[in-house]
């Protein structure tokens, strides 16, 4: 995990490392979830990371480059499970499940429980409209390219006519989106899993020659 620190006046020379900054992100993403973005202050946020306020502020420049700060935190851990479910063995469906559960799987476990999200999304959208907009093609990308090395291998066939590869994930992506607001998955992880696993199993039947 990689967080950025933002410079403030030579002072933090002595703090050294990402210990701090990281567990400042940690904290504010723990705090957000369960109490909302505008409930939750740099004092809160300073004592539950463990840190002093001016560390804080060391290393952040106020509470919205916290909240940034997390979402760079967040696109990271989507990377590396991402690149965990590539390398993974296994078939086509499974190492496709697990790209849908990098990204899906992950959102699900933070926040499906916070009674927050929807001021979260809103926050998110208000500080970082761009930059998620950005995350999402590169994770859209990142599916394509998947499926793309599938059809060099000859593991699968083309799309269905009528369709391209980039198509099918924006399809692919939108129902997993859609499935996170099932009422027979919220709040259930292992049916999120099969859900996803369901759509991994469609798109890659989609394609199978």
């Amino acid at each position: 995990m990689l967080v950025k620190k933002v410079p403030k006046k030579n002072a933090g020379a002595k703090e050294g490392g990402l210990a701090k900054p990281n567990a400042i992100v940690l904290a504010g993403l723990k705090l957000f979830t369960q109490y909302g973005y505008r409930k939750t202050s740099i004092d809160e946020i300073a004592n539950s990371a463990q840190v002093a306020k001016r560390t804080v502020y060391l290393h952040f420049e106020n509470k919205a480059a916290v909240f940034l700060a997390i979402l760079e935190y967040l696109g990271d851990q989507v990377r590396q499970r991402c690149a965990a479910a590539e390398s993974a063995g296994g078939t086509a469906v499974d190492r496709l499940t697990g790209l849908l559960d990098a990204y899906f799987g992950m959102a699900f476990e933070l926040f499906s429980k916070s009674e927050h999200m929807p001021e979260l999304q809103e926050t998110f959208s208000t500080l970082a409209r761009v930059r998620i907009g950005d995350l999402n093609t590169e994770y859209e990308d990142r599916l394509t390219r998947f499926l793309r090395s599938l059809l060099k291998t000859g593991a699968i066939g083309g799309p269905p006519q009528g369709l391209t590869v980039e198509q099918i994930v924006h399809i692919l992506v939108r129902a997993a989106e859609g499935a996170k607001h099932d009422p027979e998955v919220q709040g259930d992880r292992k049916a999120l899993e099969r859900r996803l696993r369901e759509l991994a199993i469609l798109a890659i039947a989609a394609m199978t020659k």
